[in-house]
């Protein structure tokens, strides 16, 4: 779910009642990146939270970023680059090894090319310009020489070996002139962890509502998962089917979709769904989806409600004109009519 949470304390000395280490050794001037290790050592370790953006996809920290490039799937690719480093490192798998084959937004990278190197980079930079805590901690490492001993090293079995992490860590660090950055970066940082994103000011934008069931999820595709029984025991109330929500899959383009309409700059969205009272299981089903299948930003943006007409905006995305939708204010964009059969055409429409 979309838990706010406290924020970790990186400068504690222990950790659920484990002392957290000194990872720096005086006699080699080497600081170890370790998660378990004291700041600034657990700052820089990919497990950490340090969000970014990356080519539009929005990265919940490091870690996630390197597992998801071993996925094909976009929709399962940006799932895992959202998510935080030790949720992420479970996602890991072996199956890129066997043909060095890598995959950032569908497009398939030689994990031993120059191509490959290019995007690491990329994304670290983009995370040292952005995110304001991992920055003041490489920063604090100037004169060090980092280390990570707990490493892969061999290139062909692991996405990232501990010579390229310290290598393109020392290589910002070192060439960062922060007289000449400062203003830039200030303007680029991302803070509280990506909890900020959802602070942009939509005064001047349009207002979207999309609903949730036979617009965002697959209800039909769903149904094929619940079983016969279920099927038959709850016909013609499928949404009454305890935990229906965690069955459906999004509907084909969705995601992309709602990304594509955040990152235009034009509109505002927001999800607007309902729940059935009988079953309430649904609401936080919902969130779950929600933050399974896209992130933070639109977490926090639902707004379940009966009663959608009440809502002011210009544009309202939704199959069905129940709840208040045909009598919407704005203008109704029927998904899955004729003229908006499916997500293609509603961006048609919408970014013309």
């Amino acid at each position: 779910m979309c838990r706010e949470g406290m924020e970790e304390n990186y400068f504690a000395t222990s950790r659920n009642r484990h002392e957290l280490k000194d990872m720096y050794n005086p006699e080699t001037n080497t600081l170890d990146i370790r998660s378990n290790g004291l700041y600034p050592s657990n700052v820089l370790s990919n497990l950490c939270s340090n969000g970014f953006r990356l080519d539009g996809m929005i990265c919940g920290s490091m870690e996630g970023f390197l597992q998801s490039l071993k996925r094909q799937d976009i929709n399962k690719q940006r799932q895992i680059c959202s998510m935080k480093g030790g949720n992420a490192r479970k996602m890991s798998v072996t199956s890129w090894q066997t043909d060095q084959i890598v995959w950032w937004k569908g497009k398939a990278i030689d994990r031993q090319s120059q191509t490959y190197q290019d995007l690491i980079h990329r994304a670290y930079k983009a995370m040292f310009e952005q995110n304001e805590r991992f920055r003041a901690a490489l920063m604090q490492t100037r004169g060090i020489v980092l280390a990570h001993s707990t490493g892969e090293n061999n290139p062909y079995k692991t996405i990232l070996t501990p010579t390229e992490l310290c290598g393109i860590l020392m290589e910002l660090r070192d060439n960062y002139d922060k007289r000449d950055k400062t203003q830039e970066l200030i303007k680029k940082s991302v803070t509280n962890e990506l909890g900020d994103l959802d602070s942009e000011k939509p005064t001047a934008k349009k207002i979207v509502y999309v609903d949730m069931g036979g617009v965002l999820m697959d209800f039909h595709a769903g149904l094929e998962l619940i079983g016969d029984e279920l099927r038959k025991e709850y016909a013609g109330r499928y949404d009454e089917v305890p935990n229906i929500v965690s069955y459906l899959p999004p509907v084909k383009g969705a995601i992309e979709a709602m990304y594509a309409l955040q990152q235009s700059g034009k509109y505002d969205v927001y999800i607007l769904s309902t729940s059935p009272w009988s079953n309430p299981t649904t609401w936080s089903d919902k969130v779950e989806w929600i933050n399974r299948y896209l992130d933070k930003y639109y977490c926090k943006r639902l707004i379940l409600s009966h009663h959608k007409n009440l809502l002011r905006g210009d544009y309202i995305i939704d199959d069905r004109g129940k709840h208040g939708t045909s009598g919407f204010k704005g203008e109704w964009l029927r998904f899955g009519s004729q003229e908006f059969p499916n997500w293609e055409s509603v961006l048609e429409y919408l970014q013309a």
